[in-house]
């Protein structure tokens, strides 16, 4: 049977205090019955020799002993606490060795650590597929629409781009930044002017028009910030309308 921590120590001081009891003891029967002064004086001599001799092996076993387990049985945990901290949930923090090799209190502890990181586990995969149960709905609702859609991080990097776009405008592209990339003269002159002065503003801009060459009618834009739970600008959808082209014709044919 593996003996606990709290067990062991318990066992030192135990020791410690009979040591030291018997020290009285022997002390107190040596001063009762004695011979001469002499004799008395060395068997006191030895009797405190020998016990102050046992109380100083107990104690540094106490002194080595107690930072050595705690630096064995910490180490697991705080291996295991760094891991958690870089956000990974998965490592496997308990196994047949630390049953066997760990104080039942620190296994405890291991165990605990254990079914909250299962919990965590649960919680973040409820998390992820509401996330992406969410993000699918918002993507189908956006290749429903009958306009574009572009969506930008705060530096104007497109996060999301819906096929309207990408099918009038090939040169736009998931991780091209609206601000550094060099555009044809269409996108320059209209679609990345308007997204410069939002990203640059940081601010809503009214509805705009411009004449797109290669549709050969105007098209517009129109956007929307997106902030964060502190107010500041995360990012931008800026929608583009008129670039259904049957849609178009056929307004035309019915004016």
């Amino acid at each position: 049977m593996k003996i606990s921590f709290t067990l062991k120590i318990r066992l030192i001081l135990i020791l410690l205090f009979l040591i030291s009891l018997i020290q009285g003891i022997l002390i107190l029967y040596l001063i009762r019955d004695f011979s001469s002064i002499a004799q008395l004086k060395m068997d006191i001599q030895n009797t405190i020799y020998i016990t102050i001799f046992l109380q100083f092996i107990l104690a540094m076993i106490l002194v080595f002993y107690i930072p050595v387990f705690l630096q064995k049985a910490f180490s697991g945990i705080n291996r295991t606490l760094e891991e958690i901290t870089k956000g990974v949930y998965t490592c496997e923090i308990v196994d047949q060795n630390y049953e066997t090799s760990l104080d039942k209190e620190f296994y405890s502890v291991m165990l605990t650590i254990k079914r909250m990181l299962n919990s965590i586990l649960i919680f973040d995969n409820l998390k992820k597929e509401k996330i992406i149960e969410h993000h699918n709905r918002i993507l189908a609702l956006l290749k429903l629409t009958e306009n574009g859609f572009l969506i930008l991080d705060k530096i104007g990097n497109i996060v999301f781009i819906n096929d309207k776009v990408s099918d009038v405008f090939p040169s736009l592209l998931v991780n091209i930044n609206m601000i550094d990339t060099k555009f044809p003269p269409e996108v320059e002159s209209g679609i990345k002017k308007y997204i410069v002065n939002l990203i640059q503003k940081q601010s809503r801009q009214e509805f705009q028009q411009y004449y797109s060459p290669k549709l050969k009618r105007h098209i517009g834009l129109s956007c929307a910030i997106v902030r964060d739970s502190i107010g500041e600008m995360s990012g931008a959808v800026v929608a583009i309308s008129n670039l259904d082209k049957k849609k178009t014709e056929k307004k035309e044919e019915e004016y």
